[in-house]
């Protein structure tokens, strides 16, 4: 087994938008805090320092991150704590000014997916890349939008590449676990190494790894995703 390679973290919990495709579109909003505590956020790059973490880490689950006023100050925090890790900040790009792009550069954002959920043309900007509806590659979260349209037997390396980590610091089996039903521990109460390398994470992957869908989760069983079909696999490779 090996470490993740890239680091999903919700430093906030709420969404401005309501897409169609997206479970905030049906869900009510979840039962947490809006914003991770400091002491959550602290503890994680503990944890991800002490493994020399290198890989991507990014700021979103089903949120939107840049309704975080603060953010620049986590992000250099993380900047200080984890030099080699690329930042990539995921955003719908409502709250992206020019002057709110070039803090978060300069705190330590090394490149910007912003999409346009309403087509609206944004900005050409250095570090940054931009999707538009129609280059949207949509799933259904783990059956919660809709059932899948076509049994998969794919493999499946989501919870092998990712760690995902909610305002409350529990891990996410999966980052399409928009209910949150799929908890496999949380980084305030247990070592990092302790959740990830856990019996139950190494089961789910390897059936995942086998494309055995059915008997991973109940998410797993309604899931039609197939970006994460190999090792690795990342639509978003801009650095």
């Amino acid at each position: 087994m090996r470490w993740f390679q890239f680091v999903e973290v919700e430093v906030n919990s709420r969404c401005n938008r309501k897409c169609q495709y997206c479970p905030v579109s049906i869900l009510p909003e979840p039962d947490v805090p809006k914003l991770m505590s400091d002491a959550v956020f602290e503890r994680l790059l503990v944890q991800l320092e002490r493994i020399d973490y290198a890989g991507r880490l990014s700021y979103h689950l089903f949120s939107e991150p840049l309704l975080r006023r603060d953010l620049e100050r986590l992000v250099k925090s993380a900047a200080a704590a984890l030099p080699k890790a690329k930042q990539i900040l995921y955003t719908n790009g409502d709250f992206l000014t020019d002057d709110r792009y070039r803090s978060l550069i300069d705190a330590g954002i090394h490149h910007l997916i912003v999409t346009s959920h309403s087509g609206r043309r944004v900005p050409e900007r250095e570090h940054q890349t931009v999707q538009y509806p129609g280059d949207l590659v949509l799933a259904n979260r783990g059956g919660l939008l809709f059932e899948k349209r076509e049994t998969l037997s794919l493999p499946c390396y989501a919870p092998a590449d990712r760690l995902v980590v909610t305002v409350t610091g529990d891990v996410l089996m999966c980052c399409d676990d928009a209910q949150r039903t799929e908890v496999m521990g949380n980084i305030t109460r247990q070592p990092l190494e302790e959740i990830w390398f856990s019996d139950r994470f190494a089961r789910v992957r390897h059936l995942l790894q086998r494309g055995e869908r059915d008997r991973a989760s109940p998410i797993c069983r309604h899931c039609d995703n197939r970006e994460y079909s190999s090792p690795g696999a990342d639509y978003h490779q801009p650095f």
